[in-house]
């Protein structure tokens, strides 16, 4: 059975065309069964399609139709569920199809085909002798549908991009509308080679050598056309590419090859894909997405090698940059006044090149679902990162429309912006912290707002991450230290190093079968006290003279854990103290809440800390047990679920009378903050664009009235119900326009 499966599956999967693929389906399904009859019905908008049959009439493919629950295929398709019957015909729910001819069929077996919990066809077998499909025949179907549904689906898909089509949709990485014509970008070679040995290998090393350093010098020029632009943190996406130019092991490797006798193309593309490789099996989405820059990197070096060219002028017209991967680089060489969008057919909404976009405020949309390069070539496109779609060629009236929809959120993004200088302080005077995520870079304009009570959470992996090795004590202290002056005297809190398992740094991996449950975090630093005191000790002597600081530990889930903590804090403490000869601040202490038993025992730890932060998205993801990277289980990953509302409650409830806040994306969602506000949460940290948003929320709600809301939040049976409920009182409060932003 298995190896028959197999090779079914196979077949199925090496098919060229949609076609092909469900016509070798039924056929060579009815041969392993011994039927006379099998044919496949695909669920589409309109209903039930008969899509491939050997055995019904060749004319009814393509045109006999069933509605869900029509007939007994429709009520397989209804009830998700197999039916097995001996004689078809007589039962209620049989309905003929004239154009099928399949009168002289009685015994019949169908299954469901299912992906990812949504039924996308039916399959059939018929014979036309009256009897029972046996279990055995029963087990062979429903093994086949599972296997064969998720290709199925992806199929149709494919058969779909080929329909002519107007509307796309996407992940949006960086939110904003754009309408322009369109420019797709190619890449010149690909690593993606026949490998090569050189004749002359004794000039492979030279050559290798001279485009390494030519684009080393791109890279510059790229980050000097916008470097009035550039955060610190983008810079230093870039400076991370020219260490890569100069890492003694990458140029060992790139050495060794071209000395094997491969050309120097062929050491840079097996090298370079080696890396790529490592970082795609990484389950840290941040983590899998530094493959991409790999790619861009070693795509920029072979470009080198072949014909190197100066970077492309700056556009003259307003355009929206399309490509199969949208790289950083990229942006940095089309960026300027004209570029209006980005469309990306790959990438996550983690990769460099989305950070750098909504770091420029450029409006993008990744993954682009069901649409090829040539279709969007040189055409007027329709950018809605809002919602995650876009139009090619958009209705003139669809275009006012978004241009219309475009200068109202312009103008009240400004008035959002404007009202940032003004104290957070709701309708009924309840002041509420708006706090900032920041993991590196410029933030002395916004701290200066005083509608910004500080940063939330400092993320220090992106130094560790960006490095090659340890950043040394000083590096850290002028980083810390950086962050701490920026913020003008108000609290910064400096999370302590949170790598490990699912996101271990590049010179020191980790193994892990589990990574959400393995060595990271806190675990991971305990278990390197020689690291963790040279954080504690550039946290404590950036903070000398400055005292604004807190330490944040994350993934904490024991008391003694804690304890290690507070003892090795005030180990760094003592030894600063005697080595500079004078008094320092002690900072404040806190633990991040994002383990279920971080929760549970809470008000037993709330006596032995100074402050608490609730980590919503790893917590989330522990109390859902759903990995929301997961393609097969992501979908089911809701901050709305009702476990996680009734979480969040708990927190509150657990922490009245002590510091406590949210640092999760929750926090930086309009619906989101809405929740939090009304479960008693008065300290917010999120993401930069969210603070103007959520600033004017609070300055235009009643914090007092919202008990009714609370109670009904509390009480709501599903994640869709919490967020009708939060929708319907932003509709009541006349609030329902912010939910765009």
């Amino acid at each position: 059975m298995i190896n028959t499966l197999r090779q079914i599956v196979q077949q199925v999967s090496r098919a060229e065309t949609v076609e092909q693929s469900v016509t070798d389906l039924v056929n060579l399904t009815r041969a392993a069964m011994n039927t006379d009859c099998c044919s496949l019905y695909l669920l589409d908008e309109l209903g039930l399609l008969l899509s491939a049959s050997h055995g019904l009439a060749t004319d009814a493919i393509g045109q006999a139709r069933l509605q869900l629950g029509e007939g007994i295929v429709g009520t397989v398709a209804l009830r998700e569920e197999l039916i097995n019957l001996a004689d078809a015909p007589t039962h209620p729910a049989f309905k003929r199809l004239p154009e099928a001819q399949e009168d002289e069929y009685r015994a019949f077996l169908a299954v469901p085909l299912v992906h990812r919990a949504n039924v996308v066809g039916v399959l059939v077998v018929q014979q036309r002798i009256a009897r029972q499909f046996s279990e055995e025949e029963e087990s062979f179907l429903i093994t086949l549908a599972s296997q064969l549904a998720p290709r199925v689906h992806q199929r149709a898909l494919a058969g779909k991009a080929s329909e002519p089509r107007r509307c796309f949709s996407g992940l949006s990485a960086s939110p904003g509308i754009a309408i322009a014509q369109s420019m797709v970008l190619k890449p010149k070679t690909s690593l993606q080679q026949a490998e090569q040995l050189s004749s002359q290998p004794e000039q492979e090393w030279p050559r290798l050598q001279q485009a390494l350093a030519s684009t080393a010098d791109e890279l510059l020029q790229l980050t000097e056309r916008l470097d009035s632009d550039l955060t610190d943190d983008i810079r230093m996406v870039f400076d991370s590419y020219q260490m890569l130019l100069v890492d003694p092991e990458l140029l060992r490797s790139f050495e060794q090859q071209c000395l094997q006798g491969w050309c120097a193309e062929t050491a840079v593309c097996r090298v370079m894909q080696q890396a790529i490789n490592r970082f795609a099996t990484m389950s840290d989405d941040y983590l899998r997405e530094r493959g991409s820059d790999l790619q861009d990197l070693a795509l920029r070096i072979l470009s080198q090698l072949s014909a190197p060219s100066a970077l492309a002028s700056q556009p003259q017209q307003p355009l929206i940059l399309v490509a199969t991967e949208i790289s950083a680089t990229m942006l940095l060489e089309y960026g300027g006044e004209q570029l209006q969008g980005v469309v990306s057919l790959r990438g996550g909404v983690n990769s460099h090149a989305a950070i750098l976009a909504r770091a420029m405020g450029i409006p993008a949309i990744v993954a682009a679902d069901g649409v090829r390069l040539e279709q969007l070539d040189n055409k007027l496109i329709l950018l809605d990162a809002l919602s995650g779609q876009f139009w090619v060629d958009p209705e003139a009236a669809q275009v006012e429309h978004y241009q219309q929809t475009k200068a109202q959120r312009d103008r009240f993004k400004a008035v959002m912006q404007q009202h940032l200088g003004e104290a957070c302080v709701s309708q009924d005077g309840q002041a509420v912290q708006l706090l900032l995520n920041a993991d590196a870079g410029s933030v002395a304009e916004l701290m200066a707002q005083q509608g910004v009570s500080g940063v939330g959470l400092y993320r220090t992996e992106a130094l560790f991450m960006a490095s090659d090795r340890f950043p040394s004590e000083q590096q850290q202290r002028r980083h810390y230290r950086h962050m701490l002056e920026q913020a003008s005297g108000k609290p910064v809190v400096i999370r302590t190093l949170d790598v490990g398992g699912d996101k271990p740094l590049p010179y020191m991996p980790i193994r892990e079968d589990n990574p959400f449950l393995g060595w990271r975090g806190i675990r991971l630093c305990l278990d390197h006290p020689e690291l963790f005191l040279g954080q504690l000790r550039a946290m404590i002597s950036a903070n000398a003279d400055l005292d604004n600081l807190r330490i944040l530990i994350p993934m904490v889930a024991r008391l003694d854990e804690i304890h290690q903590c507070q003892r090795l804090l005030h180990q760094a403490l003592a030894e600063l103290v005697e080595e500079l000869d004078r008094p320092l601040p002690v900072p404040a202490l806190g633990i991040m809440v994002e383990v279920p038993a971080a929760l549970l025992q809470l008000p037993k730890w709330l006596s032995q800390v100074d402050f608490v932060s609730v980590g919503s998205n790893d917590l989330t993801q522990y109390l859902l047990a759903v990995d929301r990277n997961n393609d097969r289980v992501g979908q089911q990953y809701d901050s709305y679920h009702p476990a996680v509302v009734q979480a969040m409650a708990q927190v509150a409830e657990h922490c009245q009378g002590h510091s406590f806040s949210l640092c999760g994306e929750l926090a930086g969602e309009i619906k989101g903050a809405l929740m939090l506000l009304a479960l008693g949460y008065r300290d917010l940290s999120m993401n930069g664009p969210a603070l103007g948003p959520i600033h004017y929320l609070v300055r235009n709600l009643d914090l007092s009235s919202l008990g009714t809301l609370k109670e009904q939040l509390l009480d709501a049976r599903d994640g869709q119900q919490v967020r009708h409920l939060l929708h319907q009182h932003l509709v009541q409060v006349g609030l329902d326009t912010l939910e765009a932003f």
